[in-house]
């Protein structure tokens, strides 16, 4: 966090991009689970659930302060009382004098609003208060900053301020440091100890932290700690007292410094342990958790803004308190030790330390491209529940100035232990690390194939907004890799790792399947890091289409472009199954089910047109079409959604029936039956303004049995013991991915 956020950031909604995902704009985004329902709690008093990762709603208009006196407290009053007066040290109590948080961060600083000041709270359930804990950071003009617990009832308050947790900023001539806890941690103090009188400003930030940015998580041993930290002086670490959610002032800390450079502290009797950054290296937001059998700390470095290269780094330890490495130093890489410019925009400053884990990039399937590719991402929190790994975070895009949004995308543990992130947003996947450690998802076969990748090196122009981009490469079925890049492949048996050397570079990764965001489609996608780089790779296999409808610009005209035919006699269905895209600008962009008469298309003498819009082109009507279509979302729902359109012919009608699932997981349907058919008949797609993908276009003799996989989440086709397929209201025995079933 920067102070040019307070001018630089609206916190504004911005347009949904797709059907798929409600997306919230939460800066800092810290998750915390309330029995199912999830809240990410943010800077400037910013909070959103969900249940289910992709669908948001802001509730940051429910969040309240509560005082003494009023459970609607406002800013300005909320962090002026605290509620702690006493603290048990050594077994003996004593006085907690009454810290003004407000008051401290508003020093020097005339017109100083505490509006724009609250900075990346973290909420966590304390086991032994039985409440809810809020860390929040009050923000000041220099490092004159303080990290206080607030508690509540609720998740969403009223919160109460408790105490201060941790302060910064002594260095300012007048300030009163008896005010703070200070005292209460080192000892009674005739002076400000001498370490402390850097005497500017510059002298505190390179070597003490600034008291933002808090994580509080419980070790494996139960035990709580706070990380936290920003920028210049590095990020520390101290024990909290489970009891009270406060510091734990009987844990003492020793003042070493490495090398005796009195700028190089280590450790400090108030300040705790440093475990990263120092000497104006950037990096803030710390965040740790326990992942398989280590401590992981996630540290963004850069700067915040669009063009300023925030970026998400990794290392890892045996012990919540470090030292943390990342994957190709020897000694403890997080910690500076000498003074350095370590990450600049323009990218010659970048330093190589941490794991990659991903950074800006665009072009990548449907959702990361043009004005709405991804870039400064950061600021991360994680959960970790029932075997998943889930990281949030929030991004800023290509073009659209300052205005961000969260994400939450799925990680995973490599063969090594280090953290693979999968490449598309969560969508609802359920694959855990143990299914992917013991688990074969796919064969070397259905693996082999052409793929989208994306490498994410260090060292990018951020100052030009320089992206990572996708190139072409192809997985062969003798192991070798071929097209953009060379090497070879490979797959563990019985596992779901993936081994991967492209380049002369080796990668050791995860294969699993997602959702091309924001539609239904699938694909085998693989993600992996190069322990010897520090960099990671992704990947997502190509979707492999009979052939594509209209124009991907999406402005081919009606019967401009068609399908390749089906020839139709009575008995016979025919199946189309695609993905629509549309230009979402008139309802009718959209596809269109056509049938002409005898064994070719005669775009002049046609049938039947029915439209996806609830339409009947020939007839000029909408009489005898069902469906179930949500008309106020219709246009949005459309576009990305994956269809199975059957057309059957029995005796002299065809139904014409489309199963609809949108890209935000929605079932659709529409039905249409015309009669009075006789003959041989042709059908086939056709799309205005818009453009269709398709995937499978068969004819099938109506036997019951479904072609779709068992496991297939799309939208099954039904049929009834007749053969007949019936539409989703159906009631009765009915035959549904090759398995009967009773519909009551």
């Amino acid at each position: 966090m920067k102070r040019l956020l307070l001018n630089m950031l609206a916190m504004l909604l911005l347009p949904q991009i797709s059907g798929a995902y409600n997306h919230v704009s939460v800066h800092d985004p810290s998750i915390v689970n309330d029995n199912g329902t999830y809240y990410i709690f943010g800077t400037h008093h910013a909070a959103a659930r969900t249940t289910d990762f992709m669908n948001w709603t802001d509730v940051s208009s429910s969040l309240r302060w509560a005082t003494a006196t009023s459970s609607y407290a406002t800013n300005d009053q909320a962090f002026v009382t605290q509620q702690v007066t006493k603290v048990t040290i050594g077994g003996v109590q004593k006085t907690f004098n009454n810290f003004n948080a407000r008051a401290w961060s508003a020093y020097s600083d005339y017109g100083y609003n505490i509006d724009g000041n609250m900075w990346a709270p973290d909420v966590i359930w304390n086991k032994s208060m039985n409440k809810w804990c809020m860390y929040l950071s009050i923000n000041g003009i220099g490092t004159n900053c303080s990290i206080i617990l607030l508690t509540s009832d609720n998740i969403l308050g009223p919160y109460r301020y408790q105490a201060p947790v941790v302060i910064s900023g002594f260095y300012m001539s007048g300030i009163n440091y008896h005010s703070t806890d200070l005292e209460l941690a080192i000892g009674a103090q005739s002076t400000l100890p001498s370490r402390y009188q850097t005497g500017n400003l510059d002298g505190w930030r390179i070597r003490w932290p600034n008291a933002i940015d808090p994580c509080v998580f419980y070790d494996e041993e139960g035990k709580l700690w706070m990380t936290y930290g920003s920028w210049h002086g590095g990020i520390w670490i101290l024990e909290l007292d489970e009891q009270t959610g406060l510091r734990d002032y009987n844990v003492k800390y020793e003042y070493t410094l490495y090398n005796n450079n009195a700028d190089d502290v280590r450790s400090d009797p108030y300040y705790g342990k440093k475990i990263a950054g120092g000497f104006w290296v950037t990096g803030e937001g710390p965040y740790i958790r326990h992942i398989g059998n280590h401590y992981y700390l996630f540290v963004t470095y850069g700067e915040l803004w669009a063009t300023g290269g925030y970026q998400m780094r990794v290392f890892r330890s045996d012990n919540p308190d470090g030292p943390y490495y990342d994957s190709y130093n020897n000694s403890p890489s997080a910690i500076y030790s000498a003074a350095r410019t370590n990450y600049g925009p323009d990218g010659v400053r970048n330093t190589t330390r941490g794991e990659n884990i991903f950074g800006a990039y665009g072009d990548w399937g449907y959702q990361a491209v043009g004005d709405w590719a991804e870039r400064s991402q950061g600021h991360n929190s994680v959960l970790t529940e029932n075997g998943q790994n889930l990281m949030f975070y929030h991004t800023r895009f290509q073009n659209h100035g300052e205005d961000h949004q969260v994400r939450v995308h799925q990680f995973f543990l490599n063969q090594d232990g280090w953290l693979c992130a999968a490449p598309f947003e969560y969508s609802g996947e359920t694959i855990t690390d143990e299914q992917i450690a013991t688990t074969q998802l796919f064969s070397d076969k259905e693996v082999a194939g052409n793929y989208r990748v994306l490498i994410h090196t260090f060292n990018m122009d951020h100052f030009n907004k320089q992206l990572t981009l996708p190139i072409n490469i192809t997985l062969n079925a003798n192991g070798t890799i071929s097209g953009g890049a060379s090497g070879t492949w490979s797959t563990k048996e019985n596992t779901s790792y993936i081994t991967l050397t492209v380049n002369g570079i080796e990668y050791k990764g995860v294969v699993v399947e997602q959702t091309l965001e924001p539609t239904v489609e699938k694909a085998i996608c693989f993600s992996a890091h190069a322990k010897s780089k520090g960099f990671t790779i992704w990947g997502y296999k190509q979707p492999v289409y009979q052939e594509t409808v209209g124009s991907t610009s999406n402005t081919a005209n009606y019967l401009e472009s068609v399908s390749n035919p089906l020839v139709l006699n009575d008995g016979k269905t025919a199946v189309f199954e695609f993905i629509n895209h549309t230009s979402k600008a008139e309802l009718y962009h959209n596809w269109t089910a056509c049938l002409s008469p005898g064994n070719a298309i005669d775009k002049n003498n046609i049938l039947v047109a029915l439209r996806a819009d609830n339409w009947e082109n020939i007839q000029w009507s909408d009489a005898g079409i069902t469906n179930n279509y949500n008309w106020f979302s219709f246009k949005d729902d459309m576009d990305g959604s994956y269809v199975v359109l059957t057309m059957n012919y029995q005796g002299d009608k065809i139904t014409i029936h489309a199963d609809i699932t949108t890209a935000g997981g929605v079932k659709y349907y529409e039905e249409f039956t015309k009669t009075g058919v006789s003959g041989t008949v042709t059908a086939f797609l056709t799309v205005e303004k818009g453009h269709l993908l398709v995937s499978k276009s068969y004819v099938a003799s109506p036997t019951g049995i479904s072609a779709t996989k068992a496991n297939d989440r799309r939208a099954p086709i039904r049929y009834n013991l007749s053969g007949q397929q019936v539409s989703a209201g159906y009631k009765g025995i009915i035959i549904e991915n090759g398995r009967k079933r009773i519909v009551k």
